[in-house]
């Protein structure tokens, strides 16, 4: 039975692009951009019946999260035209996500960390539906909340469904921001975590107001929570980029380029903090406020306090001033009430705490080579170099060449060359970006920094034959780093800008891709946040094993649907006859569903 419904989806896209190539073969030949071309089958009837199939298809799926993500992207689709179908997708989407998160959990790792890597599906099928029906979502969302809380009430399930709803909200910012305050405030009935700062960040972007009124709001619920909830709220109003004193390590790469730090939240948090600081000397802190540092000593809570108040100080000196003197008094209180080992953990110079204020990047490498010990000198110039982005590349590649472990050495290398070539195509600073691409080893790397170039000087009539250059310079790079997602990625991405100088060798960039991708076994496009990791150890005291740095090669790019959505924009037969060659059904699925949406747009 499922055979036969694959076979007739199959089928479906099969004749409607055979049916119109044969007066269209000549588009392989073409040499120039393609004008749109006009397709007899690319109709509204035929695309809802294209869509109807995909969803029988869905049967015939082992994984059951290809399936829900078939679903909702069908529903999403049929929604304005047979609602009634729809929402009968989206129920059969939400019963299956909610049995997948049933058997998921049984296995699952009591690691926040862990468990944000693979989203609950649940929350990704409730985000679909609040796009189309708020009220339905809302009253999801509510009935799931009251059920897992009946199964399991703790203090880990509990920070977990916080930033599952802050997760979700975050990827609702964009289509529908009142929604995704609605699910920001629900997250504030459990304990905070790093992800209510980055949802706040993401929520500035857009409207700085709204995430400033929620800040405030989080300060009065947590004011008086354990110190391991309340320190997570010291970020946002100052702008900072990291907090290493909280449970979780944090850091906020995207922090608004318009952002305006709020006086009065300042004002707030700090005199709450000062409160906190007198009760510790007064009263003893809960057990669960004694968390690990980033080399895994177990850290007292009044450690964590004086870490945040060394770490105000300076803003409290410039714009706070009437709070230095408590301030002051509060710090000295808390360290003389330390033990002396302790005392002397933070005056070792190096230690991130006993770093005076507003030290230059010049002057923390010059603390970091007076450490003896070379694993933490070693830690110490590469937690330099991670925030130094403003700081001139000469000056930061002789920092890392002061690192003594020749492994960790060329990792950040490797890691500034492309985050600075990265951000040089930013600035259209292509001579520039291609200097420092040529320093990067990996070959999807490359790759992909000469996609982003390409894409910049696709703006240069003058410069088109030097596009075409660099164009072909990433695909022979992607080819040669074998089958790859992030090579598939440059491929399907290099196929769609040369689509805009030569629509028949896109069409041959395309088929590459398409084998690239044939050639993976499970080619997933999503469970990698579209960054490459690499992961260098983090030696201590003595070589001892302190974890890993996480060095992150963010490379966007196109994945199988809107590769072929953008080619059906051209030509949709051309791109209906492609997608068939597509042997993965979940990836054959979504293509053809990003061409059903291209002849929907046509016939609205």
């Amino acid at each position: 039975m499922w055979h036969k419904a694959e076979k007739s989806a199959r089928t479906c896209v099969v004749l409607l692009a055979v049916c119109v190539l044969g007066p269209n073969t000549q588009v392989l030949a073409q040499s120039k951009t393609a004008k749109p071309a006009k397709s007899q089958l690319c109709t509204r009837d035929n695309a809802l019946e294209i869509i109807k199939q995909q969803i029988d298809l869905t049967k015939t799926f082992s994984n059951s999260v290809s399936r829900i993500t078939v679903l909702i992207r069908a529903a999403d689709l049929l929604w304005p035209y047979q609602q009634d179908k729809a929402r009968t997708a989206f129920s059969d989407a939400f019963e299956l996500a909610t049995e997948h998160e049933k058997e998921a959990e049984q296995n699952a790792p009591r690691s926040l960390l862990m468990r944000l890597r693979f989203p609950d599906q649940r929350y990704v099928v409730i985000r679909a539906i609040a796009k189309r029906d708020p009220a339905w979502a809302k009253e999801l969302t509510r009935q799931m909340l009251k059920k897992d809380r009946e199964i399991a009430k703790d203090l880990f399930n509990d920070q977990l469904r916080a930033a599952r709803l802050l997760e979700a909200a975050n990827k609702l910012i964009d289509t529908d921001i009142n929604a995704a305050l609605e699910l920001a405030n629900t997250s504030l009935q459990y304990p905070a975590s790093f992800m209510l700062t980055r949802f706040l960040y993401r929520l500035a972007e857009i409207n700085q107001q709204a995430a400033d009124e929620l800040y405030g709001r989080a300060l009065t619920v947590y004011a008086n929570k354990p110190l391991r909830e309340f320190l997570y709220l010291q970020a946002y109003p100052f702008g900072w980029r990291e907090t290493l004193n909280t449970p979780v390590f944090s850091f906020y790469e995207d922090i608004p380029p318009k952002f305006v730090p709020n006086q009065n939240l300042q004002r707030r948090f700090l005199q709450l903090m000062l409160s906190r600081a007198e009760k510790v000397l007064e009263e003893p802190l809960d057990e669960g406020d004694a968390y690990r540092d980033p080399s895994g000593v177990v850290i007292p809570g009044a450690v964590h306090i004086l870490h945040g108040l060394i770490k105000l100080e300076p803003h409290v000196r410039q714009s706070l001033i009437e709070l230095l003197p408590a301030l002051t008094v509060a710090r000295e209180k808390i360290l003389v009430s330390l033990s002396v080992e302790t005392q002397k953990q933070f005056l070792q110079p190096g230690r991130e705490a006993s770093i005076p204020p507003g030290k230059t990047f010049d002057e923390r490498i010059e603390l970091a080579q007076k450490i003896s010990d070379l694993n933490e000198r070693d830690e110490s110039i590469a937690n330099a170099v991670f925030s130094s982005d403003k700081e001139s590349l000469a000056n930061v590649v002789q920092a890392i060449e002061k690192i003594s472990d020749a492994s960790l050495r060329a990792s950040f290398l490797e890691w500034l060359y492309f985050q600075r070539a990265s951000t040089a195509i930013e600035q259209r600073q292509f001579e520039e970006a291609e200097r420092l691409t040529s320093k990067v080893e990996g070959l999807e790397q490359r790759a992909y920094l000469h996609v982003e170039i390409a894409k910049g000087l696709l703006k240069r009539t003058e410069m088109l034959m030097h596009t075409r250059e660099v164009l072909d310079e990433a695909i022979r790079e992607a080819k040669k780093a074998g089958a790859t997602i992030f090579a598939a990625r440059a491929l399907l991405t290099a196929s769609n800008l040369y689509s805009k100088i030569d629509f028949g060798h896109s069409i041959s960039v395309l088929s590459d891709a398409i084998n690239y991708i044939n050639r993976i076994e499970v080619p997933n496009f999503v469970t990698d946040g579209q960054a490459l990791e690499n992961t260098p150890r983090r030696k201590g005291r003595f070589g001892r094993y302190k974890g890993e740095y996480v060095l992150r090669f963010y490379m966007p790019g196109l994945d199988p649907e809107r590769a072929f959505r953008e080619m059906a924009k051209i030509d949709a037969d051309t791109a209906m006859n492609q997608s068939t060659a597509l042997t993965d059904k979940f990836q054959r699925a979504m293509a053809t569903l990003g061409l059903a949406e291209v002849c929907l747009d046509k016939h609205p």
